[in-house]
């Protein structure tokens, strides 16, 4: 059975390597996807976000989980 994706994390298009260095370091944990954001303008992330899937409120122990990660990649969020 595949776990559906519980947690985006969203990485400035600008930061193409960042965004591959997350997929690989994800890439063992189905709950968490990996994404570029897409949106221009003001609208558009100038840091690396972490977001529930379908809008609303994370599971709080995933959202440390996945930023404790990141931390530990030297990534913040925002």
């Amino acid at each position: 059975m595949k776990t559906e994706p519980r947690c985006f994390v969203v990485v400035p298009t600008a930061m193409a390597e960042l965004h591959a260095r997350l997929v690989t370091a994800f890439a063992d944990e189905p709950q968490v996807f990996v994404l570029r954001d897409r949106r221009k303008g003001d609208r558009a992330l100038s840091d690396v976000g972490v977001f529930a899937v379908g809008g609303g409120e994370l599971d709080p122990a995933l959202r440390r989980a996945v930023e404790a990660k990141l931390r530990g990649l030297g990534v913040a969020t925002r």
